[in-house]
């Protein structure tokens, strides 16, 4: 039977579908649920391209499945079911091309991926995004990236930023790098940070990650039990990050577009913003709650309360997500200009023409992670406010990323008229120098002399990137 993309993954797939996860590479069709990563980045030697590919072939022989990382997911959760101890889960490996890369290794067109997005790559498309120059990013993505390796594992006790697994397996990738062919540009470390309810959180310290397409049915089940009343469907195709892969020959194999960006928060800065917006906010209205100016940027409160659903804090048991913003049309409980109403409008495209088929197509699946060291007390609160080195490691799996990646930018979140005139830019990831917000001091209320006009921006600093292909497990042997 041909693979049906038009759908999320059955529970119990056919023999094709089963070899599709047996080629395809772990991490895209849901997160490898690891807390400390490394990614590692490379350059390939055009005059030693035997050399390289040889090395690629034998990292693919070690790279996780999708099949592989899903069956490991499923001992985890039936040993915590069963109140036994949960199995320790193995290291997780998976390994992203660039165009460049790709040209590095000697690979015909025709096996090179097609995205005209990643063909341009991101310091071409960059502008389009506002972008800074890549001159001002780190030095390991300033020249030509042709590579990320990624590997992720669990914490050792007592030390969450640091992991056995992975420490083992970059030694292994480092002994079995030809030196001359493959050259190590820079590396990156990745940890997670959780707070008190054990949900994780970004560095300006909200509940991060939890609007997902979910592309598996046994994952859809989970978020919404049977008989529940559906408000913002989580359930997505496929095809919504699955592309077949030109550089293998099998029909079943298939590989996802990655678009990578280091993001750098100023987490002083942003929290300075966030008071000074409170205490305006709260001399136009005494009963102004509090916490909400910073709520009404991001959409959520710290604990991943929506705030179009409370004007406090207290809705975590889940973090909840099956909700949308029809009985809040006139952006009087969660500003249009909010983080996640602009990165996920949740259906209101359709005032402006688009169908919810149109507007659930540029959903990625992101699988971010935070980097850089923080201070927590023993309430999970962060205690320091450092104002750079420490951010998001912003990765995203799609199927075209001018339609995905590129329009959830540049079209949304750094467009002051999305949804409607005057909304502003998105106060995390928009990148344009207008869009002054309006802030209200009412929760519903539109009470127009109780607002405040002015533009909160540019916290996150773009300190490089690139846009990558995760190929399949038989591109890699086939090299």
């Amino acid at each position: 039977m041909p693979i049906n993309l038009k759908a999320p993954l059955p529970r119990n797939p056919d023999a094709d579908t089963k070899t599709l996860l047996d080629m395809l590479q772990g991490n895209v069709l849901s997160g490898h649920g690891r807390h400390v990563t490394a990614h590692v980045f490379l350059r390939f030697d055009p005059s030693q391209r035997a050399a390289a590919r040889a090395f690629l072939s034998q990292l693919g022989a070690r790279l996780t499945s999708a099949a592989a990382q899903h069956a490991a997911a499923d001992r985890f959760r039936a040993a915590k079911k069963a109140g036994r101890a949960a199995p320790a889960t193995p290291t997780f490996l998976a390994c992203v091309l660039s165009k460049t890369g790709y040209a590095a290794l000697g690979v015909p067109a025709g096996a090179t991926p097609a995205d005209a997005a990643f063909r341009g790559g991101l310091k071409a498309r960059g502008p389009a995004l506002g972008d800074s120059a890549s001159g001002r990013w780190d030095e390991t993505y300033q020249g030509e990236v042709h590579a990320m390796i990624l590997v992720a594992g669990d914490p050792e006790r007592g030390n969450p930023a640091r992991s056995k697994g992975v420490e083992a397996e970059l030694a292994s990738l480092r002994a079995a790098l030809p030196a001359s062919a493959v050259k190590i540009l820079g590396s990156e470390r990745g940890r997670a940070y959780f707070n008190a309810n054990h949900d994780g959180i970004e560095h300006f310290g909200y509940v991060d990650g939890r609007s997902q397409p979910l592309l598996r049915e046994v994952d859809v089940a989970r978020e919404i039990p049977a008989g529940d009343p559906v408000r913002w469907d989580p359930a997505f195709p496929l095809e919504q990050v699955l592309v077949r892969d030109p550089g293998a020959s099998d029909a079943r194999a298939f590989g996802s577009y990655f678009v990578y960006r280091k993001l750098e928060q100023n987490v002083r800065r942003f929290h300075a913003a966030e008071d000074a917006l409170q205490a305006q906010l709260e001399a136009l209205d005494a009963d102004f709650p509090p916490e909400l100016a910073g709520a009404q940027l991001i959409g959520r409160f710290e604990d991943g309360t929506p705030v179009v659903l409370r004007h406090a804090e207290g809705m975590h048991h889940p973090v909840p997500n099956n909700f949308d913003f029809d009985h809040d049309k006139d952006g009087l409980r969660c500003p249009f200009h909010a983080h996640i109403r602009k990165a996920n409008p949740r259906g209101q495209t359709t005032e402006l023409g688009a169908t919810v088929a149109q507007e659930r197509a540029h959903i990625m699946a992101r699988r971010g992670i935070t980097y850089g060291a923080r201070r927590q007390n023993r309430k999970k609160e962060f205690v320091d406010k450092p104002t750079g080195k420490v951010g998001l490691l912003f990765m995203a799996y799609q199927a075209d990323i001018a339609n995905q990646f590129e329009f959830t930018q540049a079209s949304w979140a750094n467009d002051a008229r999305f949804l409607h005139d005057g909304t502003g830019i998105d106060p995390i990831i928009g990148q344009a120098p207008a869009g002054a917000q309006t802030h209200r001091a009412g929760w519903g209320d539109d009470d127009k002399t109780k607002v405040v006009h002015k533009r909160l921006a540019d916290f996150v600093t773009l300190k490089g990137g690139e846009y990558f292909f995760a190929p399949s497990l038989p591109f890699f042997a086939a090299l």
